[in-house]
């Protein structure tokens, strides 16, 4: 296993047929950074196939080659390099695990620090805020011009791994980078409007359901938001709108942890939240989950109250 960034950038050199992978339940990071290494790898004559065992958000639909995205039973899986990027375990690969496992040469491009670094090359960065900076300094380093619409699936995906540039892990290297593909003109009055401040009413009728269900536990240390299958029926929501959802609870005086537990086909969904200095990725880490300090998640095979209720014990643990 290698973890730098001139061996990996000498393994991508050599790739002619390669699949670029994002993880489930794709996020602006995983798929601005997936975008924008197409762009980048197209340019220098590969060819590239973006993989996804799940849809991108409507809100990124303006992304450049979002329609470019494949489900893993729809390529024939022969690729001579497999690039899993922003999935921070192999597990969050879901459907297209074997695509990854049965490329010759495996890579791996992600920030969180609870990556073990499954790939036989890896560029990972676990202080880094966003895939997309290290997406952003690999393209650099192929000396590949960053266009506009590379700059925009950047800028996507450091603004939303970020809480557009306001979460505390935001690092400065990220406004640096932000700050270049301003210069290059991308449009960061339009990303913020589609992004924070256009909403459908379904968002809308969940955001009310949330609000309606929350709770405070252990004393009011913990915010707790629970949204079952009947509840996102009655909202007419899609899973990709409970985004942000559990830093409703966090905002709350006196929350120093926060939970939104979504029941989903496939488990529940639990997504943790922390003010500083208290942590959570190590709390998800215990069940199979990760991500960064502040901002982690899981998901648990068990019914939501069970779910809760366990998470809630670990966090009982480290709060006293």
């Amino acid at each position: 296993m290698m973890n730098n960034l001139m061996d990996w950038l000498c393994q991508a050199r050599k790739a002619k047929r390669m699949a670029l992978i994002a993880h489930v339940s794709p996020d602006g990071d995983t798929v601005g950074a997936t975008l924008a290494l197409r762009l980048a790898f197209l340019s220098l004559g590969k060819a590239v196939d973006v993989i996804c065992d799940g849809e991108p958000s409507k809100s990124l639909a303006y992304l450049p080659g979002v329609t470019a995205f494949m489900k893993p039973e729809e390529t024939d899986g022969l690729y001579d390099t497999a690039i899993a990027v922003d999935v921070s375990d192999h597990k969050l690969l879901g459907k297209a695990e074997s695509i990854f496992d049965h490329a010759p040469v495996k890579m791996v491009i992600d920030h969180h620090a609870t990556n073990p670094g499954y790939g036989d090359y890896n560029y990972i960065r676990g202080d880094e805020c966003a895939c997309c900076v290290l997406a952003y300094e690999a393209i650099a380093a192929l000396d590949v011009k960053i266009t506009l619409d590379i700059g925009t699936c950047l800028m996507t995906g450091m603004s939303t791994d970020t809480g557009h540039f306001m979460y505390p892990y935001t690092t400065p290297l990220a406004f640096e980078v932000a700050g270049k593909l301003l210069a290059l003109g991308v449009d960061v009055s339009y990303i913020t409007r589609v992004l924070y401040r256009t909403q459908e009413r379904s968002a809308v009728n969940l955001t009310r359901v949330a609000y309606q269900k929350m709770r405070f536990e252990l004393d009011g240390q913990v915010g707790v938001i629970e949204l079952t299958k009947a509840d996102m029926d009655e909202a007419g929501a899609t899973y990709h709108q409970t985004n942000g959802l559990v830093n409703k609870a966090l905002e709350v005086e006196g929350v120093r942890m926060a939970i939104l537990a979504t029941e989903r086909e496939d488990g529940v969904k639990m997504s943790l939240r922390a003010v500083e200095p208290d942590t959570v990725n190590d709390i998800a880490k215990q069940f199979g989950g990760g991500g960064h300090a502040q901002a982690a998640g899981v998901t648990m095979h068990m019914p939501i109250e069970v779910a809760v209720r366990t998470v809630l014990a670990a966090m009982k643990e480290k709060l006293g």
